[in-house]
C-alpha cells in the first residue's frame, strides 16, 4: 500500500511536471479568435469607408432628390464632384456614353439610365 501509494505521487508529480511544459491549446484559439476578430474589424472598417464613398458619388444637391443642377465648382478637383453631377457635366461638353462611361466606369447602360433621368428633370418629367 506504501509503494502504490508513493507510486501514484511520483506520477503525479511527473504529469504535472509535463503539463506546464506542454504547450496550451487555449492560448493558440484565443489567438485565432482575435486574429478573426481583429480581420472582422478591419473588413467592417473598409466596408463602412466604401459605403460612404458611394453615398458621397450618388449625393445629389441639398435642393431636390430630383434636382441635377450642376453646383459650383470654384477651386474644388473634379473628383470630388458627385457622379451624377459629373455625367452631366461630360453629356453636356458632348461626350458620348461610351465615353462617359470608360471615365466614370459605370457601365454603359448606367449612364444611358442616367442620362434619361436628367434629360425627364429637365423637361419637367418624373423618373421612371
Amino acid at each position: 500500500m506504501y509503494v502504490a501509494s508513493i507510486t501514484l505521487i511520483s506520477i503525479s508529480i511527473v504529469l504535472f511536471i509535463v503539463s506546464l511544459f506542454m504547450k496550451n491549446r487555449f492560448n493558440q484559439i484565443d489567438e485565432q479568435i482575435e486574429q478573426l476578430s481583429l480581420s472582422m474589424m478591419q473588413e467592417n472598417y473598409q466596408l463602412k469607408k466604401k459605403l460612404k464613398i458611394l453615398e458621397e458619388e450618388l449625393l445629389v444637391t441639398d435642393d431636390s432628390p430630383l434636382s441635377f443642377s450642376i453646383p459650383e465648382q470654384k477651386g474644388k478637383s473634379f473628383q470630388n464632384v458627385p457622379l451624377l453631377v459629373k455625367v452631366q457635366r461630360l453629356s453636356k461638353a458632348g461626350k458620348s456614353p461610351e465615353t462617359i462611361a470608360k471615365q466614370t466606369s459605370l457601365s454603359i447602360y448606367d449612364v444611358r439610365s442616367i442620362l434619361q433621368q436628367i434629360q425627364n428633370s429637365e423637361t419637367g418629367g418624373t423618373f421612371s
